[in-house]
């Protein structure tokens, strides 16, 4: 397949010899229409590309040395040049029918630029909420993963959105790039919906799953909220310390307070 005719390239992030050899070892399905390309940091050297990626026709490479998830996916969307992009990681795993259902959604739903999904896992099932819904209104306890997000190219670009590089793996805040993307999407005007239907595999457990009472990443929830919700944040705070905090819980939640509240100042002190 050449770069021709190409109407959706999912954006695959990785980092070293490991990474790529997650990204051998996973699912990739030679579909009509859809490309893959391999956003690949090597920050200790070089390290040649695998023979089971050059035999692919349907395959791109682009090599940096940077450090950082959200660098990384800032290197693949300026590599990117599809009508349509799909975020994904190094161990994700894809059918031909869950590529399809993402173009299927764009086709049908030609007003929308950005489309979140779902993906499949045997370790943490996520729960999703119901029937299509605008994320301007977003329902209670929906958040979307990096992975379930696709978007069309050009309208990203055209708004000047990026993946903010101070959250994500390897940054200084460890996650929360995708909800800010969504938010900086929203605030600019784009017009993002969730649509039901499994696109992918992932059986890696997320971050949060990992991390959740990590002071670390209490922090980056501070940090990440006081983003996204500028002025009502200190209320959240509050509800998110009564819910997730004390009570026979692995954190106090004067531990929590704190934790977050540094969170936040160290982003008011960042810079973007």
């Amino acid at each position: 397949m050449n770069g021709e005719g190409c109407r959706l390239q999912v954006l695959v992030c990785t980092l070293g010899a490991e990474g790529i050899r997650r990204v051998c070892a996973s699912s990739h399905p030679e579909v009509d229409g859809v490309r893959y390309l391999v956003s690949w940091q090597q920050p200790d050297g070089h390290v040649d590309v695998p023979e089971e990626i050059k035999k692919r026709n349907d395959f791109e490479v682009v090599v940096s040395a940077t450090r950082g998830l959200s660098r990384n996916r800032n290197v693949a969307l300026d590599a990117a040049s599809a009508p349509l992009v799909l975020i994904s990681d190094d161990d994700v795993g894809y059918t031909a029918e869950g590529l399809e259902r993402v173009l299927k959604a764009f086709e049908d739903r030609p007003e929308t630029d950005l489309i979140t999904m779902q993906y499949e896992s045997s370790g943490n099932p996520k729960k999703y909420v119901h029937g299509e819904v605008d994320l301007r209104c977003n329902p209670r306890g929906y958040y979307a993963t990096s992975i379930e997000i696709a978007f069309r190219l050009w309208r990203l670009r055209g708004a000047g959105i990026r993946f903010d590089e101070r959250f994500g793996i390897g940054a200084e805040f460890i996650a929360g790039e995708e909800q800010i993307l969504i938010d900086d999407a929203l605030r600019a005007g784009m017009r993002c919906r969730y649509v039901p239907g499994v696109i992918c595999r992932h059986d890696g457990s997320t971050t949060s799953d990992r991390h959740f009472y990590d002071p670390a990443y209490i922090a980056t929830k501070g940090a990440v909220i006081s983003r996204l919700f500028r002025f009502s944040w200190p209320f959240r705070m509050l509800t998110h310390a009564l819910r997730n905090a004390g009570g026979g819980k692995p954190i106090s939640r004067m531990a929590y307070l704190r934790a977050w509240l540094g969170g936040v100042a160290r982003l008011r002190h960042s810079t973007k």
